[in-house]
């Protein structure tokens, strides 16, 4: 696993003292991003597709925490905002929070 070319996200889930991570890391971790170009927020296809990106930082702090997502925070670095994916998936999950760190 490597590191994103274009975005380094991490996402941190605090609940009931314990602190659970994820990361947007790439099992094939490229050079130059194949979004480059393109605004934050497209061509998320191309991390599964080229980059064999399996989630992104906020889907995999979740299942690190498994139970303890249910009113939780969620701290997300690196990123400006989560997409409606994600969103969904952490409210799905039971996240209570989500703050934006800059």
């Amino acid at each position: 696993m490597g590191k994103c070319a274009k975005q380094d996200v991490l996402a941190v889930i605090v609940n009931k003292g314990k602190i659970f991570i994820g990361t947007n890391n790439c099992i094939i971790p490229q050079l130059e991003c194949p979004r480059v170009d393109m605004p934050s927020g497209v061509g998320y296809e191309l991390c599964k597709t080229v980059c064999s990106q399996i989630n992104h930082a906020e889907v995999n702090a979740c299942i690190d925490a498994g139970e303890y997502t249910k009113g939780s925070t969620l701290y997300l670095f690196g990123h400006t905002y989560c997409c409606d994916s994600c969103l969904s998936y952490m409210e799905d999950c039971g996240v209570s929070n989500i703050i934006i760190v800059k």
